[in-house]
């Protein structure tokens, strides 16, 4: 929001300078985004008044002029078509440097001396036009600098606003957080009309198809209009903040936005068929062509203003061609409504059309303005554009809102706050904001809210109110606790924070990625439950990631892109599902994936250097879990290489999987080397970790025995499902496997597997007799369960 320091100050009295105005109200909780002393732009530019304009005696396109520049008469070369005798104009003079660069010297034009430059519009950067010199009000005094002549001693301050203050969109909305600040009296604007002639109701019929989305429209109506050029202190005005001045009609409408907050629009009455207006939703396909001479194609889901055949304008967002004001227009129609934020905000998102209105109806107006906003508009009209208003007019509200009312308890407050309120106090802040304040029974204040402050529905936001405004740098603070600081943390959330420091020691570097993805990435792991955005960022990023899996590989493309050399990267997140029942809510569960690429070493010292595989990446999950109870079985998922997926299984229960990606998969983001990824449902995985119990076992007593076992088993035969058979043998203590081997002396189909097994008693020394029958009643059970044969 822009606002300039002489423009604030015809609604309130302040004795800072921009400077202490803007630590003032970023103290008060306004985002300062940048300021623009405006005279500067303009120094040694002057007013001048041409005495005399004579043909060049050597170029037939130029003139001489004799000016008047207040302390002195100069000879300046003006090629400008309109100069002439008499005028008062815009005068550059030397050592000046305009706003594009350029610096005006003296100078001889085709043997003329020339010292200064009669300026355009566009050459003081306050345009476009190049037509012509600026002409100038004849009251103005030759000599007087150009920026106290039209106004722009001044200073333009730029402020970012959240989302939640749209009552700061304005000038009114600046003046009341300067008034809470210094309690001084704020002025409003002149909202009184003289209106004459036949009423609105003869000229015009306004009705609303679209209650919730409408649920106000103000019409007045306006005759016998001059349509022209706005008086040089509107335009100054608009273009102080960077608006560009059209004509009086679209100026006045402009002006009273910047100053009220309230949207409105001008529209040609005769333009209108059959003098109607409806407030509706658009048809399907329905096109309209908006002022900016782009034609745009409807869907039932944006709300347009139409008259009795067609569309003349898109609700709260920008007017059509077809009903625009133009010099031929002598009667308006001006509307001043108020659009539901949720429906503007759909419409802009999906038309991709970002406007003055839609930046405050989306965010929430204030409704009860709109009449007020009419009247302004409405009176500047006919003291600017000769207009004359039509009595009644049309004010169609099926239900009118009212404000709420919250309670306050000071206890509470100071609690909060570290203050000292008391009720007065409280009271006194409040009403500066423009609040209506009741005292209940006891501390407690029953707080009306003010209708241009839809951000204020609770007790903690009144609370805030009252820190801001009082000065958060003038509470002292305090030692004593409050707020619920000794509950026991989350148990999730100490995982959370535990396997992350754990995985970043482990030298793996963290990622987090947008929850939004892009709907394509979704279709290629084939999520059937993909989440759909009702209001997606952009056109392509319109789902909710069900995996992390495409949001790991895009950052590995990414950083491969930029010569990363290898990768070992991971990502907790969310990630979430579609309701499994109608009218249910999607589900949201915690994922961990972790990816590795490229060589395990970068140096010699390191060891010869080898690509990280899929045991890399497997020691790495074993070491991270740290369970004994952890099982990778073959399986197939999408995203994975086929033979080359494992199902991860801890106590029993599927928590994820692991394996390398598909290359197929990996080329969809350009990843041309081996990439391999684990993912594990963290909920499943960390259920598992708060159930474990910590247990101990004394050290052996007694010696083991060590014994190699080679069996042949048919290929489909998982390695861990034998591993676990062994296992079951009470004197077994530990297996490895330690060589895969299949070739021409294998039966084809099957493989030989060689592990090396520990054998202990726990309560004497084992005797090779015991361990030879243990290994035999071993390999008869695998016999008998898998087929196996002794190699």
């Amino acid at each position: 929001m822009k606002i300039t320091t002489n423009w604030l100050g015809d609604y309130i009295d302040y004795s800072w300078d921009w400077r202490e105005l803007v630590e003032r109200l970023t103290m008060a909780g306004l985002e300062f985004e940048g300021v623009d002393e405006l005279g500067k732009r303009f120094d040694g530019v002057v007013v001048g008044h041409v005495l005399e304009r004579a043909q060049h005696p050597n170029a037939d396109r130029l003139s001489v002029c004799t000016v008047d520049v207040g302390e002195a008469t100069q000879t300046i070369v003006c090629g400008a078509p309109n100069v002439a005798a008499g005028q008062k104009v815009a005068v550059a003079l030397p050592g000046c440097t305009l706003s594009g660069g350029l610096t005006i010297k003296k100078a001889k034009i085709r043997g003329v001396e020339s010292l200064g430059m009669i300026c355009a519009e566009d050459e003081l950067g306050l345009g476009e036009n190049h037509d012509g010199i600026m002409i100038l009000e004849d009251s103005l005094e030759p000599g007087t600098p150009f920026a106290s002549a039209m106004g722009f001693d001044d200073v333009a301050l730029d402020f970012e606003i959240t989302p939640n203050r749209p009552d700061c969109l304005s000038l009114v909305g600046i003046a009341r957080e300067v008034q809470a600040l210094t309690g001084n009296k704020l002025r409003m604007p002149d909202t009184s009309v003289k209106e004459s002639g036949a009423p609105c109701g003869d000229a015009i019929e306004i009705a609303i198809d679209a209650p919730v989305d409408c649920p106000r429209y103000v019409g007045r109506v306006i005759r016998n209009v001059q349509v022209g050029p706005s008086p040089a202190w509107l335009q100054s005005r608009l273009q102080a903040v960077g608006q560009r001045p059209i004509n009086n009609i679209v100026d006045i409408t402009n002006f009273v936005l910047l100053e009220l907050g309230q949207p409105l629009h001008a529209f040609d009455l005769k333009k209108l068929a059959q003098n109607r207006i409806v407030v509706r939703r658009a048809k399907a396909d329905e096109a309209l062509e908006t002022l900016d001479g782009i034609t745009r194609t409807l869907d039932a889901d944006t709300l347009v203003i139409a008259d009795g055949q067609h569309p003349v304008a898109l609700a709260g967002i920008m007017g059509g061609a077809n009903s625009e004001v133009d010099e031929t227009t002598t009667d308006i129609l001006l509307e001043s409504a108020h659009f539901e934020a949720s429906r503007i905000r759909l419409a802009r998102a999906r038309l991709g059309l970002h406007t003055e209105a839609a930046a405050r109806f989306e965010r929430g107006a204030d409704w009860d303005i709109c009449l007020r906003a009419a009247n302004r508009a409405a009176g500047l009209i006919a003291e600017l554009a000769g207009g004359i208003i039509a009595p009644e007019p049309l004010d169609v509200y099926p239900q009118p809102q009212t404000c709420p009312t919250i309670g306050l308890r000071i206890e509470r407050a100071n609690k909060l706050l570290a203050t000292s309120f008391n009720a007065d106090s409280a009271t006194h802040i409040l009403q500066l904001l423009g609040c209506s304040v009741a005292a209940d029974s006891g501390e407690t204040l029953q707080v009306r809210v003010p209708s241009f402050r839809p951000d204020l529905t609770r007790e903690c936001d009144l609370v805030e109110e009252l820190g801001r405004i009082h000065g958060y740098d003038k509470i002292e603070g305090s030692q004593n606790a409050n707020g619920p600081w000794l509950t026991e943390r989350d148990p999730s959330l100490q995982w959370r924070i535990l396997l992350r420091r754990r995985l970043a020691a482990m030298g793996l570097d963290e990622v987090l990625s947008n929850t939004i993805v892009d709907a394509t990435w979704e279709q290629l792991i084939e999520a059937p439950t993909a989440v759909r955005l009702a209001n997606p960022p952009t056109e392509a990023q319109s789902l909710l990631r069900s995996r992390l899996l495409p949001s790991l590989l895009d950052i590995a493309r990414r950083n491969f892109n930029q010569r990363a050399n290898s990768l070992a990267l991971f990502e907790l997140g969310k990630c979430f599902s579609a309701p499994t029942s109608e009218g249910g809510l999607p589900t949201e569960s915690w994922q961990l994936a972790a990816l590795y690429a490229g060589p395990l070493a970068h140096t010699t010292w390191q060891g010869s250097e080898r690509p990280m595989d899929f045991f890399d990446l497997k020691g790495l999950l074993e070491t991270l879990i740290d369970s004994c109870d952890l099982q990778c079985s073959a399986a197939t998922k999408v995203g994975y290489r086929r033979g080359h997926c494992a199902q991860i299984v801890l106590a029993g229960k599927n928590i994820g999987y692991i394996g390398q990606v598909s290359p197929a998969f990996c080329s969809n983001f350009d990843i041309e080397q081996a990439v391999y990824i684990f993912e594990l449902d963290f909920g499943a995985f960390i259920e598992d970790l708060e159930q474990r119990e910590k247990r101990f076992s004394a050290l052996p007593k007694f010696p083991a025995i060590e014994r190699d076992l080679s069996i042949v088993v048919a290929n489909a035969v998982d390695c861990a499902t034998l591993v676990d058979t062994m296992r079951t043998n009470r004197l077994v203590e530990g297996v490895e496997l330690f060589d895969l081997y299949q070739g021409d002396q294998i039966k084809a189909g099957h493989k030989s597997l060689s592990f090396s097994l520990r054998l202990r008693h726990p309560e004497r020394t084992l005797k090779d007799t015991q361990a030879d029958a243990a290994i035999e009643e071993m390999l008869a059970r695998l016999q008998k369960q898998f087929g196996a044969h002794l190699r």
